[in-house]
């Protein structure tokens, strides 16, 4: 059972960590503190490591969680961002901690996705939603291959794997909408976290040109989906999660890849995660692109992607984009 993400209120000035969240190998460039009772007393200073005696001392007074300034919050994004894969990837931590620490940071992103780029009138309701959907779709990715494997794609490239937090974010937006059985909104939510997974096999330098692909390059990309499945034969999908990564790029028109599939051909989970996809793509910034406006991206995608996307659900996308109470 992964434990619940701490709780994260904007307007305290101390925010609270696990104690495994600072890892072993890696010392936090924040300042940690304990609290006793109202107030709270520096316990570590930035750049000084948690050592096991220091651990220790914590674990003897019962201490598991210790706390962070709120303007020092995005030096401890930062951190995440940094070292979160040799983590995953290390033998340090025991698995159950693994599970945990991923959880948290995919919930830490759904959180800052919500705020920063979903409807103002999305409730907390709304929010616990998507978390306990996080909590169930990770639970399938807690395995030693599970995680090994999203600790990979983080250490090729973390932006890839926070980009497939966001594309799940908005597959379960609009999965749930559609009143769809929970079982198919978590696998789906499974394929959308791993998505891309098969851009770990793609040079990193082409993954981050700043400009206009090879004609060669692009074919590499386009590769992708069929190396994300690959990659992720250990993991035992549902062939609804593997059917999102295979599928993904395929358009309505029949002109995606990689097999040319067209309508109906095309299950609903894979147009969904399609529109999902490219609509963070555009409203996220990239290497070779600035960030749009979310209505230049519904714009660009409903008239010069003409064709690409299920009119429907694009429409229905637009609708809770603008706030409606379709959930």
């Amino acid at each position: 059972m992964l434990p619940p993400p701490p709780a994260v209120d904007p307007t305290r000035e101390y925010q609270p960590i696990p104690v495994w969240h600072l890892f072993p190998h890696a010392p936090g460039e924040f300042e940690i503190y304990l609290r006793h009772g109202d107030s709270h007393t520096l316990f570590a200073r930035g750049g000084e490591a948690l050592t096991p005696q220091r651990r220790g001392i914590l674990a003897e007074y019962g201490v598991s969680v210790v706390y962070i300034h709120r303007e020092e919050r995005e030096r401890y994004r930062r951190y995440m961002r940094r070292h979160l894969a040799g983590a995953l990837l290390g033998p340090e931590m025991p698995r159950d901690q693994k599970a945990a620490v991923f959880y948290h940071n995919c919930c830490d992103i759904v959180r800052e996705l919500l705020r920063e780029r979903l409807p103002q009138g999305l409730s907390d309701v709304h929010g616990r939603l998507f978390v306990a959907y996080a909590r169930d779709c990770v639970a399938f990715l807690c395995t030693e291959s599970g995680l090994a494997r999203m600790g990979s794609l983080m250490a090729h490239d973390y932006e890839v794997y926070s980009h497939g937090v966001h594309v799940f974010v908005y597959t379960v937006f609009l999965l749930k909408s559609l009143g769809l059985p929970q079982p198919t909104i978590v696998q789906a939510g499974v394929g959308a976290l791993l998505h891309d997974s098969g851009k770990e096999a793609i040079d990193a330098a082409i993954l981050k040109k700043p400009g206009r692909l090879t004609p060669e390059e692009f074919l590499a990309i386009r590769e992708h989906p069929l190396l994300g499945a690959r990659l992720c034969r250990p993991l035992s999908l549902s062939r609804l999660a593997r059917e999102c990564i295979l599928m993904h790029h395929e358009k309505l028109n029949g002109h995606g890849y990689p097999r040319g599939l067209s309508g109906e051909a095309i299950p609903m989970h894979a147009r969904v995660i399609s529109l999902a996809d490219v609509y963070d793509a555009l409203t996220s910034r990239r290497v070779y692109a600035d960030a749009v406006r979310p209505f230049e991206a519904l714009r660009i995608m409903r008239h010069e992607m003409a064709g690409s996307f299920d009119l429907d659900l694009y429409k229905r996308f637009v609708m809770l984009l603008s706030g409606a109470a379709l959930l």
